[in-house]
């Protein structure tokens, strides 16, 4: 692999896996999930349409990416990033990042369900595996943050969040070919961050109480971890092979972790470093089968 496309790759990792982390970090500048979800699928769509105009890439006009970016706004974009936001609030951005590595074995799953294709043996091993370490990380109810935190509450919504997100990264695969995904991102993003908008007024509604350092790590979200991973990854994934992509997945609850107790002074216990251990290698297990095999369809 090319120095740039691992750059690249690790750009997406670091992204991705700063998310959770600066997610809590806006919760303290007074903003609310439902907030954050909006305003960084605000951020996240300004950020794609400033890369296309300063890459000169055409502009997404016509059905054929608009039609598809209302399935990717609803089930890529504001259910995800939604459920995972409400996770943060009850297990820290360590223990959500190692819920977020099951990605994989959510798509697997709907493959699977869908016809695409079945699962194997080794993906089998793999779910397994990974199921046993959400099973230790709900019955020891550690969610990093103590007795602040509700483990079982966390997984249950980063559980959906990945139900539905892993649903658009299959749709996507299914009937997006030959779509470039740049032009896909303003859709899916500007799609999600209305359909989050619209729930605003059901909470606290306007205006809004979070501060001004509140609002840079709400763009910050939007942008450095929401547009430019997502822009880094697929740039990256046209040179190289799924199983060298699958590398961004494996690091991003290692950077979560890591930098949720540096940033945050969140927990790594004993309980979360055993279940993180059994999800990741489920999860490598798996996702390597599903890499590997070709398609039945």
């Amino acid at each position: 692999m090319r120095p740039r496309y691992r750059l690249l790759l690790l750009i997406a990792a670091l992204g991705w896996g700063l998310g959770g982390v600066v997610t809590r970090a806006t919760f303290e500048q007074g903003a609310d999930p439902i907030e954050v979800s909006a305003y960084r699928s605000v951020a996240g769509a300004i950020t794609v349409g400033v890369y296309i105009l300063l890459t000169r890439t055409e502009m997404p006009r016509d059905a054929t990416t608009w039609r598809p970016g209302l399935v990717l706004g609803s089930t890529a974009v504001a259910a995800p990033f939604l459920l995972m936001t409400l996770a943060v609030v009850y297990a820290s951005a360590g223990f959500v990042g190692l819920l977020i590595a099951n990605y994989p074995i959510g798509t697997a799953l709907w493959a699977h369900f869908l016809g695409d294709e079945r699962l194997n043996r080794r993906k089998t091993i793999g779910l397994s595996i990974s199921f046993a370490g959400v099973l230790i990380l709900l019955i020891s109810g550690d969610s990093g943050l103590g007795n602040d935190g509700n483990a079982a509450l966390a997984i249950g919504l980063s559980c959906a969040g990945i139900a539905a997100g892993s649903y658009g990264i299959l749709y996507a695969k299914r009937a997006l070919v030959g779509i470039d995904s740049t032009q896909l991102a303003l859709p899916q993003f500007a799609v999600g961050a209305v359909l989050l908008i619209l729930l605003i007024p059901f909470t606290d509604g306007l205006p809004s109480d979070i501060t001004a350092y509140g609002w840079l790590l709400i763009v910050a979200a939007g942008a450095l971890t929401t547009a430019v991973p997502y822009l880094a990854f697929y740039e990256t994934m046209k040179h190289i092979s799924a199983t060298q992509a699958a590398l961004t997945g494996y690091l991003i609850p290692i950077i979560a972790i890591v930098l949720g107790a540096l940033l945050l002074d969140e927990q790594i216990t004993t309980m979360l470093f055993t279940g993180g251990a059994f999800i990741l290698l489920g999860v490598v297990l798996a996702d390597r089968s599903f890499a590997a095999e070709p398609s039945t369809r």
